[in-house]
């Protein structure tokens, strides 16, 4: 038995929302319980994150997805690199192996494309793990803007899979909420608490 906690988040408020509780169910198929009839789950991994399962991997499976390259600074700012992140599409339930560190899961009704992620992440998470750190945590619920008024977001918990962070508009994070009481869960817990609100970009 696994103990979870999952932190909801409503856009635009810094009420959230806490479920503490017990399950034998993994991570993973949590997350699909969460996932409505009729939405799509795409999955973005960062660069730090891809040694899980290799492009190369990737592609004998015959998922779909696409890279992004991007330019990182080393530790001291000495120099830069160039790193290769990735967006996998939904493909027969597929799951990319979870080791520790934030993975991103978006859930749309609509086809996300390789332009329209790319420019929502760059203006919604420029500092890619601090902005998905915070986003886990609900600090910058007040402001994030999805890329559909109906999608919701899951972030992971850079060390704890069993830790997850939610974020949608009120009514989709209601919604969740009830799905969440109707799972078989044990010693579920339910708190409501104001988050600290922390501003991580201007608007």
């Amino acid at each position: 038995m696994t103990e979870y906690i999952l932190q909801f988040h409503s856009l635009g408020s810094t009420e959230k929302v806490r479920a503490d509780f017990n399950s034998e169910n993994s991570a993973e198929e949590l997350i699909r319980q969460l996932n409505f009839e009729g939405y799509k789950m795409y999955q973005y991994i960062s660069s730090e994150y891809t040694y899980n399962m290799s492009v190369e991997e990737l592609g004998e499976l015959n998922i779909p997805f696409a890279k992004y390259d991007r330019v990182k600074k080393t530790w001291f700012g000495l120099s830069k690199k160039t790193v290769s992140d990735l967006l996998i599409a939904p493909k027969n339930r597929f799951f990319y192996p979870y080791q520790y560190g934030n993975y991103l899961y978006i859930f749309s009704k609509r086809e996300i494309t390789k332009n329209e992620f790319k420019n929502w992440l760059n203006k919604e998470f420029p500092s890619q793990h601090a902005d998905l750190d915070y986003t886990f945590a609900g600090f910058n619920s007040e402001y994030l803007k999805l890329m559909n008024t109906d999608d919701y977001i899951i972030v992971t918990c850079h060390d704890y899979q069993e830790q997850l962070g939610i974020t949608g508009n009120s009514s989709v994070i209601s919604e969740l909420i009830e799905r969440l009481n109707k799972l078989n869960l044990t010693e579920l817990e339910l708190e409501k608490y104001q988050g600290r609100s922390r501003k991580t970009k201007t608007q």
